[in-house]
C-alpha cells in the first residue's frame, strides 16, 4: 500500500506492432524514459508494465494495462508515466474518459513525457487530457480508415493485400490506374523461381509413389506420404521459407502440416483465391487457415485464373483428391491387409483392429489394439484370421448384390454404394469444384448471417447504410444461388451405376464369387479395399468363445452396410423409394453385356 506522500510509479509502455524500428517509439525507449522521470520525481518504487503488439484503439484486452489499473485501485500505484497519452488509450474519448477520470479520482497523477502532467482538481488539466485523448483517437481512426481504403483500392486493382506472400510466390510492385485515371503502385504475386521447383518436386514425388503399397516399421517412411516427402526435403537440404527470409524462423523445418497448407493453396494452380480463417468459439477470427475460397466468375461460376499455374489445374485437383484421403484412419496403401487400412474394422470393445503380419498368408490375422481392459471388456487378445474374415465380408457383399432384385431392402444399400462409386471414380477436377462450391456456399451463408446480426444491432439505420445493406445482401444471396445451381448441375451430370458386370460377369452362373477364377481372387489389395469401402460402413469382431475353441466367423463378425444419409424433413419411405428406382436402373444397366 502507498503510505504518506511517497511516490509509487507505474511505467507503462505499449506498441501496436512487435518491431522497434518502425514509426512508433519502441517500448524499450518508452520505459527507459519513464523510469528516468520517476526517479527524477523521487519515486520510492518503480513497476514496469508493457503491452507489445497490442492495440489501444480496438479495445481488445491488454494484460499489463489491466494489471496497472488493478494496482492503482489497490493503492499500490499513485503515479503513471507514459511517453505519449496515446500509449494509454486510443479509444473513443467517451469510452476512455471514465477510465482516466476514475484514476484521477483515486489520486493517481498521469504524466505524459511529451504532453505534460494531469492530476485531480485542475479543470484545465482535465480539458487538456480530453483533447489529447480525442486527438489520439481521431489519429488512429483516420489511419485505420486510410489503411482500409488503400487495401480496398489495391484489391480492386488486382493487388495482393494478404501480408506475407504464400509459399511459391513473391511480391513485385506494379503500377495500375484507378477509374479516375490516377496511377497507383500496388504489389502483385508472381511465382518465386526458387520455390516453384520445390512445389513441383513435392507433387512429382507424391504422384510417383502415392499408390505404392509398403510395409511399415523399422523407421521406414512411405516416399509418397507427406511425412516421407518432408523427410526427404530435409535430408536434401531444401530450405523452408522461414530459413530463407525470416530471422525468427531461421531454424524452421519441413513438417506435414506446412506441406499440406502449401499443396492445398489453389493459387499454385493459378486460381484467384483467398484464405478462410478459423473462428474461435466467440466468433473472432484466428490466424489459422481453415480452407481457401476460390474466386469465381459471377455468371459461369468457373474459377478465375489469376496466376501462371505452378502445378497444372488438372494435376492440382488430382492432388486434392489424394490429400482428402490423408488423416487418421485413412492411411496409405500399407502391406496386403484389406480391412485394417480403411477405418472400418473394430473389436467389440471399441478398439480398432490392425493387421498382424506372418510368414505365410494363412497365418496372418487381425488383432485388437486395446492395451488395457476396462470393466465389461474382454480379457486377453482378440484375433481373427485375416483370410477368413476378408472372404466372409466379401461373401456378404456379393450376397447383397445378388439379392438386389428379389429383396427391395438391399436396394438402399446399393444406392449408397452407387453414389460412393460415382464419387470414387469422379474426375478430380469435378471433386475439387464440388468441394469449392460447398465452401463458397457456406462462406456466403456465414457472411450473410453476420450481415443480419449487424443490421439487427442498428449498424445500417441511416439511408446510406440501408442501401449498402440491401446491396451486400443481394450480392451474398446471388453467390449462394449461383453456387447452389452449379452444384445441382454437377449432381445431375452424375449417373450412379455400379460395375456389377465386372464383379459378377454375365453368364457366370453358379461360379463362386470369391473362388478360383473370380474377380475377387484376381483383384489387387487396393481394388479389394475400394470394393469393400463401397458397401461396408463397419465390421465388428468379438472374441472367440473360449481358448482352444474354433468359433465360426459368422458368429464373431458383424457387418454393417452403408446407408444413404437422410435429408432433413424428407420421409424415409419416399427417400427409400427414390433410391430403389435409381439403383434398379443402375443395376440393370450395369448387368447388361457389352
Amino acid at each position: 500500500m502507498v503510505t504518506g506522500m511517497d511516490i509509487h510509479a507505474g511505467i507503462y509502455g505499449r506498441q501496436s506492432v512487435g518491431r522497434a524500428n518502425k514509426s512508433e517509439v519502441s517500448t524499450v525507449t518508452q520505459r527507459a524514459a519513464g523510469v528516468a522521470e520517476a526517479k527524477r520525481r523521487g519515486a520510492v518504487s518503480i513497476t514496469e508494465y508493457e503491452d507489445l503488439g497490442l492495440s489501444a484503439f480496438t479495445g481488445d484486452g491488454r494484460p499489463d494495462f489491466d494489471r496497472l489499473l488493478k494496482d492503482c485501485h489497490g493503492g499500490r500505484i499513485n503515479l503513471i508515466t507514459v511517453y505519449y497519452i496515446s500509449r494509454l488509450s486510443r479509444m473513443d474519448p467517451l469510452d476512455a474518459i471514465p477510465i482516466v477520470t476514475e484514476l484521477l479520482n483515486l489520486g493517481v497523477t498521469i504524466v505524459s513525457l511529451t504532453e505534460g502532467e494531469f492530476r485531480k482538481g485542475n479543470l484545465m488539466d482535465l480539458i487538456h487530457l480530453i483533447l489529447r485523448l480525442d486527438a489520439a483517437h481521431s489519429e488512429s481512426k483516420n489511419k485505420s480508415d486510410a489503411v482500409r481504403g488503400a487495401k480496398r483500392t489495391a484489391r480492386e486493382l488486382g493487388g495482393y493485400v494478404g501480408g506475407k506472400p504464400p509459399y511459391g510466390f513473391h511480391m513485385v510492385p506494379a503500377t495500375r490506374t484507378t477509374p479516375d485515371g490516377r496511377p497507383v503502385v500496388i504489389h502483385v504475386l508472381e511465382p518465386d523461381p526458387d520455390e516453384v521447383p520445390v512445389i513441383r518436386d513435392m507433387w512429382a514425388r507424391i504422384k510417383e509413389h502415392k499408390d505404392m503399397p509398403y510395409r511399415p516399421g523399422g523407421g521406414r517412411r512411405h516416399p509418397g506420404s507427406l511425412t516421407g516427402v518432408c523427410a526427404q526435403m530435409t535430408a536434401d537440404g531444401v530450405p523452408t521459407k522461414g530459413q530463407r527470409v525470416g530471422k525468427k524462423t531461421k531454424d524452421s523445418v519441413w513438417d506435414p502440416k506446412t506441406a499440406m497448407r502449401i499443396l492445398r493453396d489453389p493459387r499454385i494452380a493459378g486460381y484467384a483465391a483467398t484464405p478462410v480463417y478459423k473462428r474461435r468459439e466467440d466468433g473472432k477470427l484466428t490466424s489459422t487457415i481453415e480452407s481457401y475460397r476460390i474466386e469465381r466468375d459471377p455468371e459461369t461460376m468457373k474459377p478465375v485464373q489469376a496466376y501462371a499455374p505452378i502445378i497444372p489445374p488438372d494435376d492440382w485437383h488430382e492432388l486434392q483428391k489424394w490429400l482428402d484421403g490423408r488423416g487418421q484412419g485413412k492411411g496409405l496403401a500399407r502391406g496386403h491387409a484389406v480391412l485394417s487400412a480403411m477405418d472400418v474394422l473394430f473389436c467389440d470393445c471399441g478398439a480398432v483392429m490392425t493387421s498382424h503380419r506372418a510368414t505365410t498368408p494363412n497365418k496372418a490375422a487381425y488383432r485388437c489394439r486395446r492395451r488395457k481392459a476396462l470393466p465389461g471388456q474382454h480379457e486377453g487378445e482378440c484375433t481373427i484370421s485375416m483370410q477368413t474374415l476378408d472372404v466372409y465380408v466379401a461373401r456378404r457383399i456379393f450376397a447383397v448384390i445378388q439379392t438386389a432384385e428379389d429383396d427391395p431392402g438391399t436396394a438402399v444399400i446399393l444406392a449408397e454404394a452407387a453414389r460412393r462409386h460415382a464419387v470414387q471414380t469422379e474426375q478430380p477436377e469435378i471433386v475439387g469444384e464440388r468441394r469449392s462450391l460447398v465452401a463458397e456456399r457456406a462462406d456466403a451463408k456465414h457472411t450473410l448471417e453476420e450481415l443480419y446480426d449487424r443490421e439487427e444491432a442498428g449498424d445500417y439505420d441511416d439511408p446510406v447504410g440501408r442501401r449498402r445493406f440491401r446491396e451486400r445482401r443481394q450480392r451474398l444471396l446471388g453467390r449462394m444461388d449461383r453456387a447452389e445451381a452449379r452444384l445441382v448441375e454437377l449432381e445431375e451430370a452424375v449417373t450412379p451405376t455400379l460395375p456389377i458386370h465386372l464383379w459378377l460377369p454375365v453368364g457366370a452362373g453358379d461360379v463362386d464369387p470369391v473362388g478360383e477364377g473370380s474377380w475377387w481372387e484376381a483383384a489387387t489389395t487396393q481394388e479389394r479395399r475400394d470394393f469393400v469401402k463401397l458397401f461396408v460402413r463397419r465390421v465388428t469382431v468379438s472374441k472367440a468363445s473360449g481358448a482352444g475353441r474354433s468359433t465360426p466367423v459368422e458368429k464373431r463378425a458383424t457387418v454393417e452396410f452403408v446407408r444413404p444419409e437422410q435429408t432433413e424433413g424428407d420421409g424415409a419411405e419416399a427417400d427409400e423409394s427414390r433410391q430403389r428406382e435409381v439403383i434398379a436402373v443402375g443395376v440393370c444397366r450395369a448387368a447388361e453385356p457389352r
